[in-house]
């Protein structure tokens, strides 16, 4: 099996820098890596550019034009440029454990999907990582964060909760995320009629399920850390996704209109 990283961005280069960086240090090593990036500026190219030396050719770089808020967009380009067979997808704030991708790899199995979870580190924290100024490993213990118990890492009891939620989309985020490209490709991928913030990949994952794809969930392993950074929700637009989520589930729909279809 061979597998994609796909690093979702929009003009936050330290925040890529930070990430990029802990993918650089896992015990396996992804075959691709597709920066899936939004729209971003000159820097960010070029946060890109200097790991091409370190990555190689496995490094891929998959633009957009800035057009507001189009993560569905950007997703199904970078999942459409991929060429391999298991997509993990995350995105380009979080700071990965070193085991992070052995541990997806570990955890795939045909007819599923897998969501992970995350933990939120506090501010100061995240400005020292950005500036390289903290010490020592991330971990549980060794930095102030939310969420602690998510960056616990216990893969014995992963094997006992692995399958615990089932058809539930709960807790479910995009930034650690992770399926077999052909499923993708069956629910057409990402809606691309979402186009603000909020409920976007789980209203992916209800139709996967509707597909009859299970979600398997990384309790205790697939670590990773979220760097902090203001967020502006915009309330209508989220209730009006949620509305579009709830349709989904009511009318069993397993592919979207606007999709992954556009890009292969």
């Amino acid at each position: 099996m061979t597998v994609a990283l796909v690093v979702t961005t929009y003009n936050a280069p330290l925040d890529l820098k930070c990430t990029l960086r802990s993918v650089a240090r896992q015990t396996v090593m992804p075959d691709e890596i597709i920066i899936a990036d939004d729209g971003s500026r000159e820097p960010t190219r070029e946060m890109v550019e200097s790991f091409r030396p370190l990555f190689g050719d496995r490094l891929r770089h998959v633009w957009q034009p800035d057009d507001g808020f189009q993560l569905s967009r950007i997703r199904n380009r970078a999942i459409a440029a991929a060429k391999s067979d298991y997509i993990i997808m995350i995105d380009g704030d979080m700071i990965l454990d070193h085991r992070f991708i052995a541990e997806h790899i570990r955890n795939a199995r045909p007819g599923c999907y897998v969501a992970g979870l995350r933990s939120m580190l506090d501010p100061k924290v995240s400005e020292r990582l950005r500036s390289n100024e903290f010490r020592g490993p991330l971990a549980w213990y060794s930095a102030s964060m939310s969420l602690r118990l998510h960056s616990i890492h216990a893969t014995w009891l992963t094997r006992f909760l692995v399958r615990h939620h089932g058809k539930s989309v709960r807790q479910l985020i995009g930034a650690n995320m992770a399926f077999w490209r052909e499923d993708a490709i069956c629910a057409n991928g990402f809606d691309e009629s979402f186009t603000n913030w909020g409920e976007e990949e789980r209203e992916f994952a209800i139709r996967l399920n509707n597909l009859g794809i299970r979600r398997r969930t990384m309790v205790f392993s697939g670590i990773q850390f979220h760097l902090y950074h203001p967020t502006r929700k915009d309330e209508d637009a989220l209730a009006q996704n949620g509305e579009r989520l709830r349709a989904t589930i009511a009318a069993g729909i397993t592919r979207c209109e606007k999709g992954i279809d556009q890009y292969l």
